[in-house]
């Protein structure tokens, strides 16, 4: 008994991941061809930005442009993304 669940299982399982998500009929791709503009917008909205030099990077010291750094003060305040170094130019 327990070995039919098992077999039953395997091919219920089987049967329901292998099988796709989206319809592949001709109606379903043309309704996905009228938003290829919308997936084209969707694709640059999902671009990161970057902090350019002279702005506050307190709360994000990782995201400054190419080639600048964070750099804070002494006490580690007034962070601000500013050029890189000579070093730190050569160690990355």
């Amino acid at each position: 008994m327990f070995l039919i669940f098992l077999i039953s299982f395997t091919i219920l399982t089987h049967t329901l991941f292998a099988s796709s998500y989206m319809a592949t009929s001709d109606a379903d791709s043309a309704i996905l061809n009228d938003y290829s503009d919308m997936a084209r917008l969707m694709y640059y909205a999902k671009k990161r930005s970057c902090l350019k030099r002279g702005m506050s990077c307190d709360h994000r010291p990782t995201d400054c442009c190419y080639n600048s750094s964070c750099r804070c003060n002494l006490w580690g305040t007034n962070c601000r993304c500013q050029r890189m170094g000579l070093f730190q130019k050569w160690g990355k």
